[in-house]
């Protein structure tokens, strides 16, 4: 996945959960200019938990706020699957919140990252880059 400090993004693949279209369209052209080879969408959570069961992600850039599964829902029922590999998908929160109860449970959930919405291109691309050069969990 990585060469050195230099992340080949051309070979992951990213799934974006955000139901609010324009909000995806916005995070899927960035990732897309960062250069990540395949970046697959989801409008909610269960929908997002479905993609990581068919295909499993490098990477996943998630709100918290949906309907009917939210970030957090999302991100409980992928940390308690069976499988290591699953458990272990790099999740960075797309929030507006910074209420530190909304940050507390995410980090008890297993957050790996949080990102300010809308996220600019340079910030996106620091939480990618140190979630994907971080040490996985199992």
């Amino acid at each position: 996945m990585t060469t050195g400090p230099d992340i080949a993004y051309e070979g992951l693949d990213a799934l974006v959960i955000e139901d609010d279209a324009f909000q995806r369209s916005l995070i899927v052209q960035a990732l897309r200019v960062i250069g990540l080879g395949s970046v697959r969408e989801a409008d909610d959570g269960e929908a997002g938990l479905k993609a990581c069961m068919a295909r499993l992600p490098d990477l996943v850039v998630c709100d918290i706020e949906m309907e009917p599964m939210d970030g957090l829902d999302f991100l409980r029922a992928l940390r308690r699957t069976r499988s290591g590999a699953v458990r272990a998908i790099p999740i960075v929160f797309l929030t507006s919140h910074n209420e530190s109860e909304t940050v507390r449970a995410a980090v008890a959930a297993g957050v790996d990252a949080f990102i300010v919405k809308p996220p600019t291109l340079k910030a996106l691309k620091t939480r990618i880059d140190a979630v994907l050069t971080a040490p996985r969990r199992h």
